[in-house]
């Protein structure tokens, strides 16, 4: 599925993201998309439609928030996949991943992970000494984004 109006250089709510770690959370979400059946060369951002959902932090050089409206595009403009990111940040720890995620091949939609929370593969990638704090803001009933 083309989509003409995909858009790579408008960067969006995301434009606080320092160009280190913009680059950092696009690795992290591509590495996340294997997860789920997306493994392409080539993937390209479009930030143009993210919208902040009001969890930040400062990191590298810049902010992030969990952004939502996030499209990740094949290296045809096929759009691949699109959704949510979430993120970690607890000390040195930083972990990006999908938390809501569609994925799409040519006109169709594949898979959609549409329960919100951490993963099993994320989950296992925390450290053990953090995971009692994630767990504690996950009862909470608070999605977790930052531990201080």
């Amino acid at each position: 599925m083309k989509k003409a109006d995909s858009n790579y250089d408008n960067l969006g709510h995301s434009t606080p993201m320092g160009p280190h770690l913009r680059k950092l959370v696009e690795e992290h979400l591509i590495n996340d998309l294997k997860h789920y059946g997306v493994d392409k060369p080539g993937l390209k951002f479009d930030w143009s439609d993210s919208c902040i959902e009001g969890h930040d932090a400062d990191f590298l050089d810049g902010s992030l928030e969990n952004y939502s409206g996030i499209a990740v595009y094949d290296a045809n403009d096929n759009i691949v996949a699109d959704g949510w990111m979430e993120f970690i940040l607890a000390g040195d720890f930083f972990l990006v991943y999908w938390d809501d995620l569609t994925t799409w091949q040519e006109d169709q939609q594949v898979s959609s992970k549409e329960q919100f929370g951490i993963p099993d593969h994320i989950w296992q990638q925390i450290p053990d000494d953090i995971k009692p704090t994630v767990k504690d803001e996950l009862m909470k009933g608070s999605p977790f984004r930052k531990l201080d």
